[in-house]
């Protein structure tokens, strides 16, 4: 008989009190139940029942088993609800990295969308731009830029970045428009200080790369607060695309070196393997996809 089947035997009969009670309530003969727990006392090698004509009460070793045999099934029962719920709208908790510059523009713009869809999900998203251990983390998915280090993670692309050096109109009408990427280096920079070379812009066109040495005005380590020291006029920052999207359309910011873009960065979702069969999972990657889908249309 099947270990599961046989555990759930061995419940009934405790439960029921008896042998022939176990077996009229889960629909067999008296001497399959009986086998069952015969066959069960075997294989751990321990009496679990002492069985007399009038009573039936389990051994210490049943006692412990018992309550052992209840928990594995109570946990199966609970996993296949959940199973079987999702199955309808998937549900529970969902805890998301993201890097703090990427959920403060792009994602709390879209995150209100997939709520709305998906309401009995409770999203649980953490902004850092720290690279936070998924799996002790308890975490089911994380936004990650540039190259991936675990193999252990799966990935799923959800973007390619190009970065612009960008410059507010009142900046480069007082300092005047860089020529050439070497142009570069007579100016005020606003690096980024979690680059591994914030000092360094290389830049890459259709003629091919240069690096450009840059000088300093600030430094800091977010590049949403690089963008508003750019939009005060205080000097160049080199910032990807989807943070500046909507200030290059208005004006606020321009490309300050038409055609020259700094290194392309592909940005993934990145997950452990495990957690690629949850259906929560699966709805909010599909959703990333399309939405960051649209900002490269």
């Amino acid at each position: 008989m099947d270990r599961l089947l046989t555990l759930e035997v061995f419940r009934r009969v405790v439960e029921c009190n008896g042998f022939s009670a176990a077996a009229r309530d889960l629909g067999v003969s008296n001497a399959a139940v009986s086998k069952a727990v015969k066959d069960l006392e075997a294989r751990l090698g321990v009496q679990l029942i002492v069985r007399t004509t009038r009573s039936l009460n389990l051994t210490d070793a049943g006692a412990a088993y018992y309550q052992q045999a209840c928990a594995v099934l109570d946990a199966l029962a609970e996993a296949d609800e959940q199973v079987r719920a999702e199955a309808t709208s998937p549900r529970g908790r969902l805890k998301v990295s993201a890097p703090m510059s990427m959920g403060l523009t792009t994602l709390s713009d879209a995150l209100p969308d997939f709520c709305r869809q998906y309401p009995d999900i409770l999203l649980d998203l953490h902004m850092s731009d720290e690279v936070l251990d998924l799996v002790n983390g308890g975490f089911d998915l994380a936004i990650r830029g540039g190259l991936l280090q675990d193999s252990s993670l799966k990935a799923r692309k959800l973007l390619d970045l190009d970065r612009i050096v960008c410059a507010a109109p009142s900046y480069l009408e007082a300092r005047g428009h860089p020529a050439s990427p070497q142009d570069l280096s007579a100016h005020d920079a606003l690096v980024f200080a979690g680059s591994d070379a914030p000092e360094t812009w290389p830049l890459f066109s259709a003629d091919g790369m240069q690096a450009v040495s840059v000088k300093p005005r600030l430094r800091i380590n977010n590049s949403i607060a690089l963008k508003a020291a750019a939009m005060q006029g205080l000097g160049l920052a080199l910032l990807p695309n989807v943070y500046v999207r909507e200030e290059i359309a208005s004006g606020a910011l321009v490309d300050a070196v038409p055609g020259w873009r700094g290194e392309a960065q592909a940005l993934y979702a990145v997950y452990p393997e495990q957690r690629e069969v949850s259906r929560k999972v699966r709805v909010f990657l599909d959703f990333l996809v399309e939405h960051f889908r649209t900002l490269q249309a």
